[in-house]
């Protein structure tokens, strides 16, 4: 399986040679960090960089945050960003890496095939000496429409309930420890912290080194290992709000384990709805 990261110079190369290249900007940030993704991306992108608004491109008619848009809304905004079936997509963040594998998944549940992302973000294109604009291009309208839909990538909260109940599967906690674990405040507010009964914590910041880089495969397979899980079995991943827990999603997917689902209410909808929650 060919690896989905490039390099900067590795992009800049397609950039080049290549015509049917499209670049997301996919980044995006919690609501307590007073950071506005629209506004990083307006002053600084990479040029010819389309922003893909993962707040946006989703269910208009749901209150949870960013939750899955479908098959047609999805499609609406892809050929508005000017995405075509037969084009190669790069993405890349300045999160880091949370929200290009939100992007990358949801690009995945809805068929597209060639799909990167660019190791380490925007800031690895600005150290490898690459410029970047605030102008921001005039796309033509793309041909996009989704070839399939993965429907076995996601998990409602019905479903989720029951495999939490009965220990189906192993599910597997994005957050930080101390949202996990109770003792930390979660960053939207009126939500309890803690954990879903029988869900493990694999923090998503245990999955990315100090370049906010993927961790090698063979450090992802110890930390699954230490959770006494079999690298190859099914689990469940869910987070704050379905983003980070793409990133164990994609980390899985990088040693053959490739469809690996989501709880897309994740905890913004477990928590909300009077399910059970444990703490530590």
């Amino acid at each position: 399986m060919k690896d989905i990261f490039l390099s900067a110079k590795e992009v800049n190369e397609l950039k080049k040679t290549k015509q049917n290249i499209i670049i997301f900007d996919s980044s995006y940030f919690l609501p307590n960090t007073g950071i506005n993704a629209i506004d990083e991306y307006n002053n600084e992108h990479i040029e010819n960089a389309v922003f893909f608004d993962i707040d946006n491109i989703s269910d208009p008619n749901d209150d949870l945050p960013h939750m899955f848009p479908t098959k047609d809304v999805f499609e609406t905004h892809m050929q508005k960003l000017g995405l075509n079936n037969d084009d190669i997509v790069i993405i890349y963040d300045n999160s880091p890496l949370l929200s290009s594998a939100r992007c990358w998944f949801l690009l995945r549940y809805f068929g597209h095939k060639e799909i990167f992302i660019l190791s380490g973000g925007i800031k690895s294109w600005k150290e490898n000496g690459f410029k970047t604009t605030n102008e921001v291009s005039n796309m033509s309208f793309g041909n996009f429409k989704a070839t399939e839909e993965n429907k076995n990538l996601l998990i409602k909260i019905e479903e989720m309930k029951n495999i939490s109940d009965n220990k189906f599967f192993p599910i597997l906690d994005a957050r930080s420890f101390e949202r996990f674990s109770g003792s930390g405040k979660e960053p939207r507010p009126n939500l309890e912290s803690g954990h879903m009964p029988n869900s493990l914590n694999l923090p998503a910041s245990k999955l990315l080194d100090k370049n906010g880089n993927l961790i090698s495969k063979s450090d992802f397979k110890n930390l699954i290992n230490d959770l006494n899980l079999n690298e190859n079995e099914k689990v469940i991943t869910t987070c704050g709000s379905g983003v980070s827990a793409c990133v164990i999603a994609l980390s899985y997917y990088r040693i053959g384990n490739e469809d690996i689902p989501v709880y897309d209410g994740s905890w913004s909808e477990w928590a909300s709805k009077n399910m059970k929650i444990n703490k530590l």
